[in-house]
């Protein structure tokens, strides 16, 4: 079954400032040097704006949260091979027992029409398993998909405020954009803010899955 889990995360960038604050013998807090990305010079000269790139694959084995919405989806899917494969090897076995049975004369042609009914009935109901479920595990997929993708740019406008990046790019091969100068990469920063902020994110996830039912996700 094809993989409905791909995401492509636009508009995402990074650095964090934690200010501390209050009695500082009571608490700590980690802060970060925020440094804006110099601006470049683009069209005629007179305007600039900061740009930076994050590698799309590092987002998928680096970010906690993604890795664990992904195997989710994978286990979900892998349970649903394991059954269609498992009422494909039933449906076999049956046919291996009416042929042996017909072999052996078991079988008399009044039973024929009826072990053909019967056949057929198996063959849609497989046919049938596998397209309404194998739908749904895709719509649910897709889901799960715009949810995470929703929270990863809420999180990413934020970042670019803070980084004051004007204009970000995810990069991978094989993608739209050839190539890109790796001092406009930022994607070490991103994930590791993506990481402090994992709690945040999750929290509210699942509901926000469920807001999207009968949402065209097409």
């Amino acid at each position: 079954m094809k993989r409905f889990f791909t995401i492509a995360i636009i508009g995402l960038s990074t650095t964090l400032l934690v200010a501390s604050c209050g009695d500082k013998a009571a608490k700590t807090a980690d802060t970060e040097d925020v440094k804006p990305v110099e601006k470049k010079q683009m069209g005629d000269g007179t305007t600039g704006i900061a740009m930076a790139f994050y590698y799309q694959d590092s987002i998928a084995t680096q970010f906690g949260f993604y890795k664990e919405i992904d195997s989710m989806i994978r286990v979900k899917e892998m349970n649903f091979q394991q059954e269609l494969e498992g009422k494909y090897r039933a449906y076999q076995a049956y046919e291996a027992d009416i042929q042996k049975k017909m072999q052996n004369n078991e079988i008399t042609g009044y039973q024929i029409e009826e072990i053909q009914q019967a056949a057929m009935q198996k063959q849609q109901s497989i046919q049938q398993f596998e397209q309404q479920r194998g739908a749904a595990l895709q719509q649910e997929s897709m889901k799960y998909q715009t949810a995470l993708m929703n929270k990863i740019a809420e999180a990413g406008k934020e970042f670019s405020d803070k980084k004051e990046i004007d204009l970000l790019f995810f990069y991978q091969k094989g993608g739209q954009i050839t190539f890109i100068n790796n001092a406009y990469d930022v994607t070490d920063e991103f994930i590791k803010y993506l990481n402090k902020r994992e709690t945040e994110l999750m929290s509210g996830f699942e509901e926000d899955v469920k807001a999207l039912d009968g949402v065209d996700l097409k």
